[in-house]
């Protein structure tokens, strides 16, 4: 004990942690080496020895042959001060680290953020995850089958290649196998959720950011998950809007395969013959009311082609490039007949079609919320669902390709009532002021018409100015010389004000929102793109009526009293609004429905996925008056498009 005790007194004043271990290695030592205080003899050996618990430890010489116990505790302790701690390793689990290490990763279209999560958990590890006596584990090869079947999910199976390895193959070509399959796991559970593309990174309107899932939560989920497979999978979205299209992926690679349930409604075959106009009677209408599975009213209207019939007739024609006119002629019997075919393989441009819809399904958030708007720019369409309820869909008026509706989710948080029009400084420079100096510039004429001098510009479109906060006398100023950008314009709320009589906020940085319009002939046009990025809707107290019937639980006759009167209502809970661009989706009946790719966007996604992204800047879209207010009342010229 006395030796012992001596060993205690010659070290230093450490802290306790360290004297307690210093106590440890003067016991284990012997007394002989607590007494000495000379350097180790070349052959000493300590015995015993575990294996490093970090890898500065690993480099740092043993006391036993460079120095006294005391040298090697301060290096261990100076090494473990600045080294991440890191699991013992044996050979496989220490040539995964090596290989995560290899800075050449991030060439490799990995995420830098995958790879360090990577490096913090295999060296938190004591041993490797999918790899065990020299051969992938059971879930390991779950994983690899599943990311072979990427391509069932719009993914490239490329993109995941595992090379494998030999039975016989040792510690660094495992070690190697090893982190490569998990840097594959974590980059499909990145491009499940839409990280395979940056949306911003292609336009400045595709203003998205997937909800890509942290990848540390994905190697916590994998390790855990007693199907890793099943668990990657369902990363993929769970809108009905895109497993509809995966299945129309599935079939238009083609062929169905072997036992695949099939719609009996698509079975239905109808003869070529004699075209049939609507409001007809054949035998072969009662079959085509079975393909459509639009049953007649009456027994005695099963062989009418009725109106009901050729609206859907026509919606068939349009999407398929035939002329809309309703008469089912063999061209339109022959599509109908076609989609229950089994093995027909589409062209590559659907199939590129449905890829660019599904990646941009992706960019959505994995939960749309309980109540929210969706509008769709190719379809000039807007949606309001409450859970799977489509409670209101209206026809809509988008962007032109020219100043193009952005792609964005935000959330809307007020309803305003008897809007006023404030002129945006953009249409004020470009298009009011060439007005106000010849009477005659190009976009006001075209849309009001009339208009004689600057002062008359005003008044026929019914514009107030100001300078400062205070208003002008329009007939006191020059305008032909007269610095238009100290002035403000706005138009007082009204019928024939350019926002309506209702407009829908949700702030965004683009500054757009769906509002009212005065022009309500441009509701019966087909192509709909014809604003300067904002959203105009066909029914507008319909709209208010469900949101505020949601939001505040009023009645049809509480909204209908703020139409008439006026007033803000700020939303009790923020409702999200989602800016889609969908150029395809399945129908009720299984059909797929196409819409003009009107800004281009599919062409940018799939050269993108490609590999070949190109940046596309739009013009910011004004504001929602959208430089169009309505005709003066002097002038009914029809309207132009803006």
């Amino acid at each position: 004990m006395l030796v012992y005790c001596k060993a205690l007194i010659r070290l230093p004043v450490w802290p306790l942690g360290l004297c307690l271990l210093g106590v440890a290695v003067a016991l284990c030592s012997g007394p002989a080496a607590a007494e000495s205080t000379s350097p180790a003899a070349p052959n000493s050996s300590t015995t015993g020895a575990s294996p490093p618990s970090n890898t500065a430890a690993a480099s740092t010489p043993s006391a036993a042959s460079t120095g006294t116990k005391s040298d090697a505790l301060t290096s261990a302790s100076s090494a473990a001060a600045l080294a991440p701690p890191t699991a013992a390793a044996g050979p496989v689990l220490a040539a995964v680290r090596t290989a995560l290490a290899d800075k050449s990763l991030l060439g490799k279209h990995n995420h830098a953020d995958d790879i360090a999560a990577l490096v913090d958990d295999y060296g938190a590890r004591s041993e490797p995850l999918w790899t065990k006596d020299g051969a992938y584990t059971d879930r390991a090869k779950a994983i690899i089958a599943e990311l072979g079947k990427a391509a069932d999910w719009g993914l490239e199976p490329s993109d995941f290649a595992i090379t494998g390895f030999a039975g016989n193959a040792g510690p660094d070509a495992q070690g190697a196998a090893e982190a490569q399959l998990a840097m594959a796991a974590l980059k499909y559970a990145r491009f499940a959720r839409g990280g395979r593309l940056d949306p911003v990174a292609l336009s400045n309107i595709l203003d998205m950011k997937p909800p890509v899932e942290d990848p540390k939560v994905v190697l916590a989920e994998l390790a855990r998950a007693l199907a890793p497979d099943a668990y990657l999978r369902e990363l993929n979205p769970k809108h009905a809007g895109f497993e509809t299209l995966r299945q129309a992926l599935l079939k238009a690679r083609g062929p169905r395969p072997e036992g695949e349930k099939i719609d009996p409604a698509l079975l239905v075959r109808l003869p070529f013959g004699t075209a049939l106009k609507p409001g007809t009677k054949d035998d072969q209408i009662s079959q085509l009311r079975q393909r459509l599975k639009m049953p007649a009213g009456t027994l005695n209207d099963e062989r009418l082609y009725d109106d009901a019939l050729a609206t859907a007739v026509r919606g068939i024609q349009t999407a398929n490039g035939i002329k809309s006119n309703g008469i089912l002629n063999n061209r339109t019997r022959e599509v109908l007949n076609k989609e229950g075919q089994p093995g027909s393989t589409e062209p590559q441009q659907t199939i590129d079609r449905l890829i660019a819809n599904m990646e941009r399904w992706r960019w959505l958030p994995v939960d749309l919320g309980p109540f929210y708007v969706m509008n769709n720019i190719p379809e000039f369409q807007s949606e309001i669902w409450k859970g799977a309820e489509l409670k209101l869909r209206q026809k809509m008026i988008v962007g032109q390709p020219s100043w193009p509706t952005p792609v964005l989710t935000a959330a809307m948080e007020f309803v305003i009532f008897h809007p006023s029009w404030g002129v945006p400084p953009g249409i004020m420079m470009k298009e009011l002021q060439p007005r106000l100096r010849t009477a005659s510039g190009d976009f006001f004429a075209q849309i009001f018409g009339g208009g004689s001098g600057g002062a008359q510009v005003l008044q026929d479109y019914k514009l107030t100015a100001t300078l400062n906060g205070k208003a002008v006398d329009p007939n006191s100023v020059d305008w032909s010389t007269a610095d238009i950008s100290k002035f403000g314009f706005s138009q007082p709320p009204g019928t024939t004000n350019p926002l309506g009589l209702v407009k829908f906020r949700f702030p965004n940085s683009h500054n757009v929102y769906m509002h009212d319009t005065p022009q309500r002939d441009l509701f019966g046009q087909t192509f709909r793109a014809l604003s300067h990025g904002c959203m105009r809707v066909a029914e507008p107290r319909q709209t208010a009526e469900v949101i505020l019937g949601e939001d505040q639980g009023w009645s049809a006759d509480k909204v209908g009293e703020l139409w008439r009167s006026g007033g803000s209502v700020t939303l009790n809970r923020k409702i999200p609004v989602y800016l889609v661009y969908f150029t395809a989706r399945v129908a009720n009946d299984g059909r797929l429905v196409t819409f003009g790719d009107i800004y281009g966007h599919d062409g940018r996604v799939i050269a993108a996925l490609r590999g070949h992204a190109l940046r596309y800047v739009a013009p910011q879209a004004v504001d929602p008056s959208e430089a169009v207010a309505d005709q003066p009342a002097r002038d009914r010229r029809s309207p132009k498009r803006g």
